[in-house]
């Protein structure tokens, strides 16, 4: 967490894509030794073991992409006194705290995130400035899909927006309390006497 004047970012959570990717990496060596291993054997081509590694090195490979495509995105949030920005690789979402009408921890992609309850969503999804486009239905990159989604993920979650909470470096409940503390005031009433 860094502060740019008054200004507080929450970036993404690069320690964690950097274990993965370190992962990733020990587990593409090991397809490698696989495939290696049943090529070279002396008695003759191993098949399983050569399409052990193969599948290794594609399923690894795919995921090494991933991380380094997530640590590379531009995923970070950013408070001030008077809203809060979500920047994502597809869109900027800026929402004035007086549109904020609930914060908590739910499960967001099937783990714990930080949850958002709009006011008026479609003031939200209308202000929102998309970088991306594309005709995939899968992602946001226009305010009508996104108020689309947010009315389907009320109707079924009981939340507008979720933060996944992997992908910041605050945990779903620490990043929750300084949202709470931020819409409130408190964050920057506690600012000023420091």
């Amino acid at each position: 967490m860094k502060r740019d004047q008054d200004t507080i970012i929450v970036e993404k959570n690069r320690q964690r894509a950097f274990w993965a990717l370190v992962i990733v990496g020990f587990m593409a060596l090991v397809s490698t030794v696989l495939l290696l291993t049943g090529l070279l054997n002396r008695s003759g081509i191993l098949w399983t073991v050569v399409w052990l590694g193969a599948l290794g090195l594609i399923g690894f490979g795919t995921s090494a992409a991933m991380v380094i495509q997530t640590m590379r995105a531009p995923w970070h949030l950013a408070l001030s006194p008077t809203h809060l920005t979500l920047h994502t690789p597809t869109y900027r979402l800026q929402v004035p705290w007086q549109n904020v009408a609930g914060i908590a921890v739910d499960e967001v992609n099937f783990r714990h995130g930080c949850v958002l309850i709009f006011e008026d969503p479609a003031a939200v999804a209308h202000q929102t400035r998309f970088l991306a486009r594309s005709t995939r239905p899968d992602l946001v990159t226009n305010s009508q899909t996104m108020l689309a989604r947010m009315e389907e993920n009320y109707d079924k979650l009981g939340y507008h927006l979720g933060i996944p909470g992997r992908i910041l470096e605050k945990g779903p409940e620490e990043l929750a309390e300084l949202l709470t503390e931020a819409r409130t005031g408190r964050l920057w009433e506690q600012e000023e006497k420091l």
